[in-house]
């Protein structure tokens, strides 16, 4: 097996660039479909490119709402290569608004897979940031 983990972790940090702008267009791409997004209170699963829009618009909308600023990535990425196009993504993430303040504190999971040579999000999920330390 080839190693791609840096490749893996340049993609999900583009795709952590194309969220912070906001525009659900750029995080299109970012996903092979059909895909899902999962937090303790809903699962979204998306098989149209319009449901990823609608997904990604209701989210951006909220956050918008809370004066977002960015979301930062505040703890060292755990990324495991399971096979030639399989990958996980884990790690902690803040979101702060346009004073800095924060606003939101999670953990997350992302399983990726490797599609006509880009590395996509098939699943992901938000969950509490505690749950990392415990494993």
């Amino acid at each position: 097996m080839k190693d791609q983990i840096e490749a893996i972790k340049d993609e999900f940090i583009a795709y952590l660039i194309a969220f912070n702008s906001l525009e659900p267009t750029k995080v299109l791409g970012f996903f092979h479909l059909p895909a899902m997004l999962m937090t303790s209170e809903e699962v979204a699963i998306m098989e149209k490119p319009i449901e990823v829009l609608g997904v990604f618009a209701k989210l951006m909308d909220e956050l918008k709402g809370k004066q977002f600023e960015e979301s930062k990535i505040v703890s060292p990425l755990q990324i495991t290569q399971l096979t030639d196009n399989q990958a996980q993504v884990v790690g902690v993430a803040k979101r702060f608004d346009r004073s800095k303040k924060e606003i939101e504190h999670f953990g997350f999971t992302y399983t990726m897979r490797k599609v006509e040579d880009k590395w996509k999000i098939i699943a992901g999920v938000l969950h509490e940031p505690e749950t990392l330390s415990n494993s």
